[in-house]
């Protein structure tokens, strides 16, 4: 559990805080994304949970402990940190760059190798063909997914998030977004997330803080940000499609009625409703046929019960 109370951030000769009282409870095991238009201070309140930047004032807890008075590098070996630019040291291997953390804190070589294949595995990466590999020899998802190896190496109970997959292309982003979203699932760490992509923080984060000028202006579920923003800002920040991304909550799994319907496309189980809605305006199709992984037909949702939603018809 991260907890800060009144964490504040005032740089000398800036007209206003960087941070300005901020107050904010982030559960643990849950992943809470910051976002905010450029320069609201979400990058700075993520720093400060691992005093890369000192606060100027205020307090901030992790698991209990008030965490402002620690040595800020003994601090910083039980926080992962992954930055959009990823950061591996290119002289060393994949294996030496997720054994980074492990070697300080004085692991057995026999540990750290252990480690090192689990996690590659874990970040599905094949550790017999990546363990030896040098950064410059991976493509920008692999760089990433290394990345995310490093930070979990120590298996640290609180893991920072800075624009992970910004530097990555569309079509990679979202496959390592899934992907990225079930590790973290399973590995049950405290994540801080920030991001300038709203899809994304609704899709990686189970809260949204949303800044401005320093400050909290919401902070939230998804559903609640989207079906009820607390002022004109974040309803305009959401933006007039809020009611189509809040389908991006739902799955298809939620409407299906027995039995197939008729010359009708399909689409997986596990697809949210706004992809189905997307399926359906581009085939013109009345009904979608909900299919397993196996190929086989779960039953099927009709274009009627997708659009009779409260979400869609706010």
């Amino acid at each position: 559990m991260i907890r800060l109370e009144a964490i504040t951030k005032l740089y000398p000769g800036a007209p206003r805080p960087a941070v300005d009282r901020l107050d904010i409870e982030m559960a643990e095991g849950t992943t809470t994304a910051l976002i905010g238009p450029s320069g609201c201070g979400k990058t700075t309140t993520l720093r400060m949970i691992n005093r890369m930047i000192e606060p100027s004032g205020g307090r901030l807890f992790i698991d209990g402990t008030d965490v402002t008075g620690l040595d800020p590098v003994l601090l910083r070996r039980r926080i992962g940190y992954v930055i959009q630019q990823i950061g591996l040291f290119p002289h060393q291997s994949v294996a030496e760059n997720i054994a980074t953390v492990p070697k300080l804190l004085g692991w057995p070589a026999a540990t750290i190798a252990a480690r090192v294949e689990e996690l590659l595995t874990l970040v599905g990466l094949d550790p017999a063909r990546f363990r030896d590999a040098m950064p410059h020899r991976l493509s920008g998802g692999q760089r990433q997914r290394v990345g995310v190896a490093r930070a979990l190496a120590a298996d640290p109970p609180v893991m920072l998030m800075d624009e992970p997959f910004g530097a990555i292309d569309p079509i990679a982003r979202e496959k390592l977004q899934d992907e990225f979203k079930e590790i973290l699932r399973r590995v049950r760490k405290t994540i801080v997330m920030v991001t300038h992509d709203l899809d994304e923080a609704i899709k990686m984060g189970d809260r949204i803080a949303i800044m401005r000028d320093g400050r909290l202006v919401q902070h939230g579920s998804p559903d609640e940000i989207l079906s009820e923003p607390a002022d004109a800002f974040v309803e305009a920040f959401v933006g007039p499609d809020r009611a189509l991304k809040r389908l991006s909550l739902r799955k298809v799994d939620d409407l299906l009625t027995p039995g197939e319907a008729a010359e009708a496309p399909a689409i997986g189980a596990g697809a949210t409703q706004r992809e189905a809605l997307a399926r359906l305006i581009d085939s013109g199709a009345a009904a979608l046929n909900v299919r397993d992984a196996e190929g086989r037909i779960l039953g099927h949702i009709d274009r009627t019960a997708l659009l009779d939603r409260p979400e869609t018809r706010r």
